[in-house]
This record gives structure tokens, C-alpha cells and sequence, in this order.
């Protein structure tokens, strides 16, 4: 069963009657429209009521917000806020699961004090970024936006000598963070590259050599690397983990792509190093402030390329992200323990 609250106030509901023995509040659902034909058949086993709240986060409505979440025995959300704020107006709550990889939108202090389980979908869409961030990368690479501008403005040429094309086997790939994705991205670039290296200080040594990269500390890893991807979480260890004194220690040959979380990457510093040749290019799916602004200064640098943070989608992978969530609460409202729970930083 789904329910929609519109607009007026969420009490209106048969004064707050609950109708099933779940409520299951969807905050805010990204780019899955509001179809919930494949969460209702996993929640009907536990007679768990679908509220399909569509709150914009980017205005968020407290009062509204804190009223859905009083009534509420899971949550899903996409980049809705879940701190003290909100935790403190669901008694009722049990679980929250995130609708993606990423978790910065949980205060997971605060779910750990309550003893509420905090999830997230680590395990769907990673065959997606991983390619979308080589797409981006052989693009750089092959100048495919360059070549589409200039076509487009009546010039057929090649690139001109100051954009020279060099050979991928003679190049290396770097990886930093050799997670899911990034095992993804090293078992393409093994084929395209002629050395990959990655650094990731949380794996151990094995997972490297069954990768088939090479480990290096990351300063080293940016000074040998001439295509740089980034595949790590944001935390307070990785926030602007890239900024002005990595990026100096590029090549100005290199690029560097990010399909993470725009936060990894200083932009503003990013943007100086593509206009005083530090490096050679840049591509971004992801940003510091969502969405991007159109005076974003990354995008007055012509040796950029960027997207809307969609590096994930696809039919299949979104089908697998929305399935795995409702799981997930199924999971934690039938008295099993969570498969994904996030945990705080040390």
C-alpha cells in the first residue's frame, strides 16, 4: 500500500489512524519518479504501509518533515537530512536506510546513541560508475568534446600541437580508493593501461595483487599517474582529500576524473589548476553543492568535462538499488540484523 501526503497537513491521514503495522516514510525518492511497483510486494510480507512524503531538500519543511517522521517505523531517503533534529522526532523509529552509496546526509553519532541502525546500498551500480568514470577519462583522453565544439563551430581539423593525443598503453592509470568500484574501474583499465596503480590505506596488501595493481601511497600515486579516477567515500578523513598541493604533484600532462562525492575534490582549486596548466584536464560527475551553478568556474575551463552526478544510473542498477533498500527495512523490521549498517568514523 502506498500513501501520498500532499501539501496539507500529514494528520489529516484518518487523524494519524495507522492502517498497516509498518509505516515506511520515503522522504525524498531522486530519479525513481514515485513508482513503487517493485518495494510494495517486499513490504506486503510484513503489512508495511509505503508514505511517499516528496520533501525537497534543498527547502526543507521542518515542521512538515518532523511530523512524517513521528509516525514513521523506517526511513529511506536520498538527500533528505537525518541528524539529532530529526531522530529526535521519530520514537518510533527503527531503522534508516540511505538510497545510494554514500551516507554524509546520517549524523551517525547520533543513530549510534540512539541505538538506531544506519544503512546504505554499497553493492549496486558500481559496473555503472566505474564506467561512466572511464568514459569521462578516454574522453580527456580522445578530446571527444573538444573535437564535438569545434566541429560544431564549421572547423575540420585535428588537434592542434599544444593537444597532443598520446597512446594509452603507454600511460598510467591511478585508483584511489580500491573499493567496489574501483576493483570495477582497475579490471577495465588493466586492458586499456599500460601500469595501474591505487592507493586505499583501509584494504589489505592481497587485495591489490588480486586486483592486478600495483599499491602506492597516494602522493606517489599522483605524481606517476597520468589519468588519476577517485572512488571514496566523503568523510572528514577524505574531505578535499585533492586540493592545491595534490594537484600540484600531477604531471601537467595528467587528468583527473571524480565520480565520488564533489567534497573529495577542493573545486575551486581544481578550477585554478586547469586554468594555470598545473594539469591538463578534469572531468566531475559529482559537487561540492548540488546542483551545480551555471558560474560554476569549472565550467568557464575549457579542458573540463562534467555531468549531473548520474555516473550511477541505469535500468538495471536503480532496479537493484530500490529493491535492496526495501530489504533492508524488512530485514531490520522482522528482527534480523541490518546487512549494510554504516558505522562513525573513529
Amino acid at each position: 500500500m502506498t500513501s501520498q501526503y500532499g501539501d496539507s497537513t500529514p494528520e489529516s491521514r484518518i487523524q494519524g489512524a495507522r492502517m498497516s503495522r509498518y509505516r515506511v516514510l520515503y522522504t525524498d525518492r531522486g530519479d525513481y519518479s514515485h513508482d513503487f511497483s517493485l518495494e510494495e510486494p517486499i513490504y506486503a510480507a510484513i503489512d508495511a504501509e509505503i508514505v511517499d512524503a516528496r520533501l525537497d531538500h534543498n527547502a526543507i519543511d521542518w515542521d512538515r518533515y518532523t511530523r512524517l517522521l513521528s509516525d514513521a517505523d523506517a526511513l529511506i531517503c536520498f538527500r533528505m537530512p537525518v541528524d539529532r533534529r530529526a531522530l529526535d522526532a521519530a520514537p518510533k523509529l527503527k531503522v534508516a536506510v540511505r538510497a545510494g552509496v554514500g551516507y554524509e546526509n546520517f549524523d551517525l553519532g547520533a543513530f549510534a546513541q540512539r541505538g538506531i541502525p544506519a544503512c546504505n546500498v554499497p553493492d549496486y551500480g558500481s559496473e555503472e560508475v566505474a564506467l561512466h568514470a572511464l568514459s569521462m577519462m578516454l574522453a580527456l583522453r580522445r578530446r571527444v568534446v573538444y573535437f564535438d565544439r569545434t566541429l560544431r563551430e564549421g572547423y575540420w581539423r585535428g588537434a592542434p600541437g599544444n593537444l597532443p593525443m598520446w597512446r594509452l598503453t603507454n600511460q598510467t592509470a591511478g585508483i584511489v580508493g580500491l573499493g567496489r568500484i574501483g576493483k570495477e574501474f582497475a579490471k577495465r583499465a588493466r586492458v586499456l593501461f599500460g601500469t595501474v596503480l591505487a592507493c586505499d590505506p583501509y584494504i589489505p596488501a592481497e587485495a591489490f595483487t588480486a586486483a592486478g595493481v600495483k599499491s602506492v601511497s597516494l602522493d606517489e600515486l599522483l605524481r606517476r599517474a597520468d589519468n588519476v579516477t577517485l572512488h571514496v567515500p566523503l568523510s572528514t578523513r577524505t574531505r578535499h582529500l585533492i586540493g592545491a598541493r595534490e594537484l600540484g604533484l600531477m604531471k601537467p600532462t595528467a587528468v583527473v576524473v571524480n565520480t565520488s562525492r564533489g567534497a573529495v575534490v577542493d573545486q575551486m582549486a581544481l578550477a585554478d589548476a586547469l586554468r594555470s596548466g598545473t594539469i591538463e584536464g578534469a572531468a566531475c560527475d559529482v559537487w561540492e553543492y548540488e546542483p551545480a551553478k551555471l558560474d560554476h568556474p569549472l565550467f568557464k575551463c575549457d579542458n573540463f568535462i562534467g555531468s549531473p552526478h548520474v555516473a550511477g544510473l541505469s535500468v538495471e542498477g536503480q532496479n537493484d538499488n530500490r529493491t535492496k533498500q526495501a530489504q533492508e527495512v524488512v530485514r531490520v523490521l522482522s528482527g534480523e540484523p541490518p546487512r549494510n549498517p554504516v558505522v562513525p568514523e573513529d
